[in-house]
């Protein structure tokens, strides 16, 4: 599979299917994008590499069941809140929100099956399973070796030798092998409550709703949780807190809205102001630390890239 380099985390999010994707990066700016996707015989395979650590927020297709391989390499990565690792693979449910971040570079894998799919509407265990699946997310313990097998399935599909049917028909067994070697969920304890999955699904779909304000500084009140819960699902599921996070979110539109066409209608400071993050010094400081530029570095890179404008 051919991976294209990416110069900007805005153009590898343009690039990815089957998901509606925003990168946010925990980390300096960073031109090591690479993706690469081809379709077997109807079932979309994609590779990812990113080298810096980023969280990544996504909906996956409705019209898809899609299952993400991580190798977070010495560092490490997390589906909505859930650490994953060799013995873990994470089935994403058709038209749910995901949230997927890494503490450092790493590699994934997508394999993403139609609704439309026979598997689906077949009988017995591997049938039944996958109809389950397309409920809710969820991150699966299976044996190790499985999970590679369905990797490479997926990957050396995409050879000339494997390519359309035969390609696929290997993908679906590796997929019936997973389906048999997936170890039983523990019981959760103590009163039932909503999971990781669900709740990083509404918390996605509520900010989703609330996008024209930005400068809400209290945007999270809408979620039905308490306060504490409110910051430990924080934690887990974005790595930062309910404030840090907004910041986070606060810092990119700042950013897209200095790419924008209207940018040269408004000075830096008015464009910080109003997407609700103070100017400052510290603004600056931060700004430069997750883009690897000035505001006005990122102002003038648009325009003169556009050749609208010639300075910032």
């Amino acid at each position: 599979m051919e991976l294209l380099q990416f110069g900007s985390f805005e153009e590898y999010e343009a690039a990815v299917v089957d998901v509606d994707l925003k990168v946010r990066l925990l980390g300096p700016r960073d031109g090591g994008w690479r993706l690469g996707h081809a379709n077997v015989g109807g079932i979309t395979v994609q590779r990812g590499i990113e080298t810096v650590p980023n969280l990544c927020e996504a909906a996956v297709a409705t019209t898809h069941l899609m299952f993400l391989i991580s190798d977070a390499g010495p560092g490490s990565a997390w589906l909505n809140g859930a650490e994953l690792g060799p013995d873990k693979v994470a089935v994403l449910a058709p038209g749910q929100g995901f949230v997927f971040r890494a503490d450092g570079p790493n590699s994934w894998v997508t394999i993403a099956v139609p609704l439309s799919s026979p598997m689906f509407q077949a009988d017995g265990e591997v049938g039944q399973v996958l109809r389950y699946w397309t409920r809710s997310t969820k991150v699966l313990t299976a044996t190790p070796s499985r999970i590679v097998a369905l990797q490479q399935a997926a990957l050396s599909a995409d050879g000339s030798c494997m390519a359309g049917e035969a390609g696929r028909l290997s993908i679906e067994r590796a997929i019936a092998s997973l389906v048999f070697s997936r170890q039983p969920q523990p019981a959760a304890s103590g009163r039932p409550g909503i999971s990781l999955h669900d709740l990083c699904n509404a918390t996605l779909s509520h900010f989703r709703a609330m996008d024209a304000d930005m400068s809400g500084a209290t945007r999270y009140d809408g979620l039905k949780v308490g306060e504490r819960s409110l910051r430990t699902f924080f934690r887990h599921c974005f790595g930062l807190s309910p404030i840090q996070y907004m910041h986070l979110r606060q810092l990119h539109a700042v950013h897209a809205a200095l790419a924008s066409a209207a940018a040269e209608e408004w000075s830096i400071a008015d464009i910080f102001e109003r997407q609700g993050y103070p100017y400052s010094n510290y603004a600056l400081t931060r700004y430069r630390a997750l883009f690897g530029e000035t505001p006005s570095a990122t102002r003038r890179r648009f325009f003169i890239g556009t050749g609208q404008l010639e300075a910032g």
